[in-house]
């Protein structure tokens, strides 16, 4: 079945891309403009990004896993721009310890003020390795690393000036909303240490 469009007004939805293994994995966030987004906005945003990634998260990555882009969509409406940023990418993890199977992931949950699924949002974290797991279990500094380093997105124009990091929820009810339900990020944590399996991640599986 084919969904209308749900706009986001003054939204920019960011996908970062990586690869390990031959297969394309992405992560999502969600950017909301203090006012009206627009490229050169976007494109600070992407670069910015890149940034945080290289900075929190290439060391500890398998060196089988790489950032490729990070592809930006304003949600405004169905025909709004787009721009993919690669500024200095790819940039692949630094790590020679064995990496882990595409599909093992670290979860990280995003938490608005509001409770219920249309109020929370989640990445799940690729390019782990056999040094960062035991027992099925993210060690415990890694996860507190992980968390911390998403932490820093938090805030009105905090990680990028006009910008501020939330939850977009398009669907309610298993019915699109006339317009998306936007809130502010307040908080980011993992709910547990337990590694996740995202099933599509695994080669030849699909995005």
């Amino acid at each position: 079945m084919a969904f209308p469009f749900v706009p986001a007004p003054n939204t920019l939805q960011a996908r970062m891309r990586y690869v390990q293994f031959g297969q394309i994995t992405e992560n999502t966030l969600y950017f909301e403009g203090s006012a009206a987004v627009d490229v050169p906005l976007a494109t600070t945003l992407g670069n910015n990004l890149i940034g945080w990634w290289v900075t929190h998260f290439q060391a500890q990555a398998s060196n089988q896993f790489a950032l490729l882009q990070v592809y930006i969509t304003d949600l405004t409406t169905q025909t709004s721009f787009t721009v993919a940023v690669t500024t200095g990418l790819p940039a692949t993890g630094a790590s020679t310890v064995e990496a882990l199977p595409n599909n093992v992931a670290f979860c990280v949950s995003f938490r608005s003020r509001n409770r219920g699924r249309s109020s929370r949002g989640r990445n799940y974290v690729g390019g782990l390795t056999e040094a960062d797991t035991n027992a099925s279990q993210m060690i415990a500094s890694r996860a507190s690393s992980i968390v911390a380093s998403y932490q820093v997105l938090i805030g009105a124009g905090t990680f990028t000036p006009g910008l501020e990091l939330v939850v977009v929820s398009r669907f309610t009810n298993k019915n699109p909303r006339p317009s998306a339900l936007i809130q502010p990020v307040i908080a980011i944590l993992a709910v547990d240490n337990i590694v996740d399996s995202q099933r599509r991640r695994l080669p030849g599986r699909g995005n």
